[in-house]
């Protein structure tokens, strides 16, 4: 089997909410990824399972926003039965080349200081700590990383 990348669309919206469910102390709800849809500053994409059945299931997806030069990523999320296999870092490759044809230099995000796995992919990937944001999440109070890779 393999997979592809698309577009996040509505038919694919239950499918993005059961891997977010799973993937995140804090989950987004149905609006938020509703509002995704018709935000003119958003690149969402899925990832899809070909060649497996009829439909192909949402495997991975990926929310962010590109304002001028730069990409912010605010959801990142591999279904568990698919994580380890390279999916999260292929994704994030196709979505680097996508957005440097769009004039994009720079890619941040945060990051759970407490995901080591998270902080070790995305140090693979090339993204460097440029601060902490305290408290940044509020149910946790956790803070978060904040991390940089250079497109250039």
């Amino acid at each position: 089997m393999h997979w592809n990348l698309s577009g996040l669309f509505l038919c694919d919206i239950e499918q993005v909410l059961a891997i977010e469910e799973v993937s995140f102390k804090a989950p987004w709800s149905r609006t938020l990824f509703l509002e995704e849809l018709v935000c003119k500053d958003a690149s969402d994409y899925v990832v899809k399972l070909t060649g497996s059945e009829k439909h192909e299931p949402v495997i991975a997806y990926i929310c962010s926003r590109i304002i001028g030069c730069e990409m912010s990523i605010l959801r990142i999320a591999v279904s568990p039965e698919w994580r380890n296999l390279g999916i999260a870092s292929w994704l994030l490759d196709k979505c680097f080349k996508m957005t440097r044809e769009k004039g994009v230099t720079s890619v941040l995000l945060e990051v759970r200081d407490s995901n080591r796995a998270a902080i070790a992919l995305y140090g693979k990937l090339g993204f460097i700590p440029i601060g902490k944001r305290t408290a940044y999440y509020s149910e946790t109070g956790e803070d978060a990383v904040v991390l940089m890779k250079k497109l250039t």
